[in-house]
């Protein structure tokens, strides 16, 4: 149902408005009801507001109206001007486009214009009829809450509310993965990912499930923080080489440790005591061609003491000395090239290599100090062969292995390589810190917010949702076919012949127009049906403005029983039917709307159900409006208090008021809507222009003061002095009437005739009324009015709701 529309501006015309907002007189809003009743004069914009109901029809605007703009407000929502589809509003607007689109050859009977043709539903077939209430039945609907369609209702309900809770659960874990995405590791520069949104930590999430992955330690996460801070280093250019002579100095040492000297002639005290030997063998070159006698006991040296002692220290214990010091120099120079290798520092390796390199190093230092341990060994058993050459020694077993020696050596420098290498490939290993940090942060995420869990739930309503999806569609095509059958069985009971005889009966029943007729005629090809208007049973032309009224609104009644509107709940607009049609006609064309449409028919219960969801009827003719207050009237419930309804009227009857180039749609005043009749709209327009100041606000009764005033004098003083003869012309009237008062009477005349018939005196049409002149002339006529029958003239006030004139 539609409640109220705001038209801006439609083609050339300004638009017709609600004035501020229609209220009644006790300030209650009021729109469009059921049944609606617009009175309004020619040119007032009436068939404006039925294009409008139009445009919703056709689904577009009419041609030339580009740039127009309007809004509908109903219970199916707004429809604006550039949304006209699909809007849920069955409507039927019957109005001069309607006539001109399908009935053209009313308009152009000598130019090939044509009558459209129309179906409406044939002779019933009783099986037909049987499957029908069957299916619809079957169908029922969400009112009666049984049926399919109640079905449907039902199932929209349970989908929505899955559908819903799916969607709430969704976007509440995706808003935790975006929040954390954007603040979390966007945010974070240690991560270096400018761009990161959901479906990145979602492909993140999805690889930290994998097989193998394990998310990094504190520890293992400050070293790879560390590596994001590490620059470039230079490569260690030399190995570490540590060559180990051990073997060979052991083989030199037990050599000279085992070798056996005898003196040439002994002396035995020496040999008994290897110390005083010692000493002896250190004094020798103290003495030797020195001295003559003993620097320690200043005795002379006896004549053969050289002799006996070169016997003694042979050339043999000599060269073992000697050996034993180079055995001993060699020991001492592998200690030092040993100790060497300690200038690698672990800051020289990446931070990967570091802790490696460290536990390595230290092994090494450990194995290396057992091999110093060896050859200090070695060292001691020499020194102590050279203090007593005499006496074999034996050198005791080493206590390092090589092979540990060569392992520490052989890790270190692959660390070496390794960390060479690094320095090519520093910004990828960066790269994969970065990735690992990252994922270590979105693994622990996951975690906090169960996100399995969560995901797991998701899925369980998602799959809840696609049943209810599914189950709904499949019902929504359950009904569709039935639907479809339904149209099917009633496209069999289809035809366009009965079209014809239906708009042939509403002429004759209704008009008695029984020579008029709308013929089918078979089109040449046999294959289609073409519809022809005849008189007395040959085609008819130069119809008269009142038959082509009669034939087109009869068209239009007959064609509310096409399939496309039967069963509907249709808005049906009717603009102004009435043309120059006489009396009768008048009354038949009120009796079609009231039969075929208004009266409201009975349902199975016995109550009041009617053919129409809205109605609106727009009419110029006085006549026709006093036949429109007939019309059946609907009614509906509205509260009435502790849980109870009452029945109320639900119809209203507007005024459609020019105003300029726009117009204003109001309520009806009392006297048009009580009574009906010209002659109270004439004294309500000369009321109107009493106050000289109401020209400011509404200065279209002021325009037509002069044919209004004449009109309604003509009426006036015709009941007052009803004799009439060729001296009793409408002067004669007046000065019967206002007496003789020459000059008021002139100038009544003149605004009665120059103002009324601009033909005979053109340029006053051109000329701008005199508003002063206008209001005097009014305020005279009232006062007489008054003064002759104060009785009349405060009825005719209350008709038009005004306050009744104090005596």
């Amino acid at each position: 149902m539609i409640n109220q529309i705001d038209i801006p501006k439609f083609g050339s015309f300004s638009g017709l408005e609600w004035r501020k907002t229609v209220r009644d007189s006790g300030k209650n809003v009021k729109t469009f009801q059921r049944l609606n009743i617009l009175y309004g004069r020619n040119y007032s914009g009436k068939t404006t507001l039925s294009r409008i109901f139009r445009a919703l029809e056709t689904g577009k605007l009419p041609l030339n109206y580009t740039g127009s703009s309007f809004t509908v407000t109903g219970d199916q929502g707004a429809v604006t001007s550039t949304g006209l589809l699909n809007h849920g509003y069955d409507v039927r607007v019957y109005n001069r486009d309607f006539v001109a689109e399908n009935l053209s050859f009313l308009i152009n009977q000598d130019v090939g214009g044509e009558i459209k043709t129309f179906a409406i539903v044939g002779d019933r077939n009783k099986e037909i009829d049987e499957t029908i209430a069957t299916i619809e039945a079957k169908l029922g609907s969400v009112e009666s809450k049984a049926g399919l369609r109640f079905d449907l209702e039902q199932r929209k309900k349970d989908r929505d509310r899955t559908k819903t809770s799916h969607t709430t659960s969704l976007n509440a874990l995706e808003g935790k993965l975006r929040t954390h995405a954007a603040d979390k590791i966007k945010k974070n520069l240690q991560y270096g990912v400018p761009v990161y949104n959901i479906e990145n930590i979602k492909r993140d999430i999805a690889t930290t499930k994998m097989a193998g992955f394990t998310p990094l330690s504190l520890t293992e996460q400050a070293g790879k923080v560390s590596l994001l801070r590490q620059e470039a280093l230079p490569d260690i250019t030399d190995p570490l080489v540590i060559p180990l002579r051990y073997d060979s100095l052991r083989s030199v040492a037990e050599q000279l440790l085992s070798q056996t000297i005898t003196p040439t002639k002994p002396i035995q005290d020496l040999l008994n005591d290897s110390l005083l030997g010692l000493w002896v063998k250190q004094g020798i070159p103290h003495h030797r061609d020195k001295r003559d006698e003993c620097a320690f006991c200043r005795q002379s040296l006896p004549p053969d003491i050289w002799q006996t002692l070169d016997e003694h220290f042979s050339k043999e214990s000599e060269d073992l000395e000697v050996n034993i010091d180079k055995a001993i120099t060699a020991v001492r120079s592998e200690r030092v090239s040993v100790s060497s290798w300690k200038s690698l520092k672990s800051d020289q390796f990446y931070v990967d290599e570091r802790f490696a390199f460290e536990t390595s190093s230290s092994a090494l230092a450990g194995e290396l100090d057992i091999y110093l341990t060896d050859l200090d060994m070695i060292e001691k058993q020499l020194d102590a062969r050279k203090n007593s050459l005499f006496q074999a020694l034996i050198l005791p077993l080493a206590g390092h292995v090589p092979e540990k020696i060569k392992q520490h050596i052989q890790a270190i420098n692959d660390l070496i390589a390794t960390n060479n290498g690094k320095t090519t490939t520093l910004e990828q290993d960066k790269t994969a810190a970065r990735d690992s940090l990252r994922l270590t942060d979105v693994s622990g995420f996951a975690d906090a917010i169960t996100y399995d869990t969560e995901l797991n739930n998701i899925g369980k309503l998602k799959s809840s949702a696609d049943s209810a999806g599914t189950a709904y569609s499949d019902a929504e095509k359950e009904i569709r076919d039935a639907e479809a059958e339904v149209q099917a069985l009633r496209n069999k009971q289809k035809d366009e012949r009965k079209g014809a005889l239906r708009v042939n009966s509403l002429l004759n029943n209704f008009f008695g127009h029984d020579g008029l007729k709308l013929e089918p005629r078979d089109s040449a090809d046999m294959a289609t049906v073409k519809f022809e208007i005849t008189r007395d049973g040959k085609a008819a032309f130069n119809l008269s403005e009142g038959e082509c009224s009669l034939i087109a609104f009869c068209y239009f009644i007959a064609r509310l029983d096409d399939p496309d509107s039967t069963g509907k709940q249709l808005i049906i607009y009717i603009d102004d039917p009435i043309s120059s049609l006489d009396s009768n006609h008048i009354f038949f064309m009120y009796s079609l709307i009231e039969s075929l449409i208004a009266k409201p028919v009975k349902d199975v219960g016995g109550a009041n159900t009617y053919r129409y969801k809205q109605l609106f009827v727009s009419t110029h003719n006085l006549d026709f409006l006093k036949y429109l207050k007939r019309l059946s009237i609907p009614t509906k419930k509205i509260p009435a208090g502790e849980n109870k309804t009452k029945s109320v009227p639900d119809h209203e009857h507007f005024i459609v008021e020019r105003n300029g180039g726009g117009s204003n749609i109001l309520l009806m005043p009392s006297y048009l809507k009580d009574y009906i009749t010209e002659f109270h709209y004439l004294f309500h327009q000369i009321y109107k222009c009493k106050d000289q100041a109401a020209s400011n606000t509404s200065h279209e009764p002021f325009f037509g003061f002069g044919n209004n005033l004449r009109k309604f004098l003509e009426a006036f003083l015709f009941f007052k002095y009803p004799y009439h003869d060729d001296k009793s012309d409408s002067l004669e009237r007046i000065r019967k009437f206002f007496g003789e008062e020459d000059t008021a009477i002139a100038l009544v005349n003149r605004l009665t005739n120059e103002f009324s018939h601009a033909a005979e005196i053109p340029d006053r049409s051109f000329k701008p009324v005199e508003i002063p002149e206008i209001a005097r002339v009014a305020n005279y006529v009232l006062d007489k009015i008054y003064a002759a029958d104060a009785i009349q003239y405060n009825a005719l006030l209350k008709s038009i709701g005004e306050p009744e004139r104090a005596a």
